[in-house]
């Protein structure tokens, strides 16, 4: 993946970060958490300058214009292959990853559900794409 190569020590570490607090608490991670939970030895403005460079990337998205970022699909694979290597999950860690992914596919086959009986026209395929772009595409608004 030669894009990561503008990746410095810092917004590495950040990315990282990022993800396993992700997969601890399934909920976006801010500059200030991080600020206040890691020694990442500069300001929180510092901090959200990197989450902004990992989203322009495409390894970060914001769910929320004021919250904070979550894993991509790209991000996600780079984590996995580059970050964390094949045999680096714990078992608690993969049943935690699993969960979260059960929970994401259950939650979209509710609203396919949902978007169905409003829309009968719809179909699975055009509603796979739109859930698609949804999730995981560059959320530069």
């Amino acid at each position: 993946m030669a894009f990561v190569m503008n990746l410095n020590h810092r917004q590495g570490y950040i990315f990282e970060i990022v993800v396993e607090e992700f997969i601890k608490t399934a909920r976006p991670i801010g500059s200030e958490f991080l600020a206040e939970n890691y020694d990442l030895e500069v300001s929180p403005a510092t901090i959200r300058n990197d989450l902004a460079f990992l989203e322009d990337l495409g390894f970060l998205a914001k769910p929320h214009t004021s919250g904070g970022r979550i894993p991509t699909s790209r991000g996600w694979h780079y984590f996995v292959e580059e970050v964390w290597g094949p045999n680096s999950l714990s078992k608690d860690e993969m049943l935690n990853l699993n969960e979260l992914t059960a929970n994401l596919l259950n939650t979209s086959q509710a609203i396919r559900n949902c978007v169905s009986k409003m829309f009968p026209e719809v179909s699975d395929e055009f509603f796979k794409n739109f859930l698609m772009e949804k999730l995981f595409r560059d959320n530069k608004r």
